[in-house]
């Protein structure tokens, strides 16, 4: 949170059920979007962000189609979007893999499906000096590295347990 304030516009792409941007409202005042393809969790997240009392704008887009076909542009996009192997996903714990939707796991035969369409698209939506914020799953955070050209920092941070976990770039 430390690149946020009320000054800032920040859309939390693949919201799911709204935690990240509800909590980023909540504690920030920052202008919060929050976009994800699937109408069910966008209807999750507004009940969240209504019993919390959080101001966030919530966007039904597939990954960024619906902001491209505006001139709106992001100070910080965070996303935790799916990233598992689709060959793995039967092999996660039973409370995930039978109570998350597919579509919310599934990252692609190697994982990294989303975090292609987030390198190829996401710099034309962030304003300049604009961060982008992603966690990603064990293994993957150096190949999401290498696929974010073109901006003056890439950094992969590490977890509690010392896993790298989230990766940022500043544009």
């Amino acid at each position: 949170l430390k690149y946020i304030d009320e000054s800032k516009t920040v859309l939390d792409l693949c919201t799911g059920s709204g935690a990240i941007a509800i909590a980023v409202n909540l504690k920030t005042g920052a202008k919060v979007f929050a976009s994800d393809i699937s109408s069910d969790a966008i209807s999750l997240a507004k009940e969240n962000a209504q019993a919390l009392n959080a101001n966030v704008n919530f966007v039904q887009s597939d990954m960024f189609s619906e902001f491209k076909k505006t001139d709106t542009k992001f100070d910080v996009i965070i996303s935790n979007p799916p990233y598992i192997k689709t060959d793995d996903i039967c092999t996660l714990q039973t409370e995930v893999k039978d109570f998350e939707p597919k579509s919310a796991l599934d990252g692609g035969k190697d994982g990294l499906d989303f975090y292609r369409i987030i390198a190829q698209d996401v710099k034309d939506l962030l304003n300049p000096d604009g961060v982008l914020i992603m966690e990603c799953g064990d293994s993957q955070a150096k190949q999401i590295k290498e696929m974010l050209t073109g901006f003056s920092s890439v950094e992969i941070i590490k977890d509690l347990e010392n896993i790298d976990r989230i990766v940022k770039a500043v544009l």
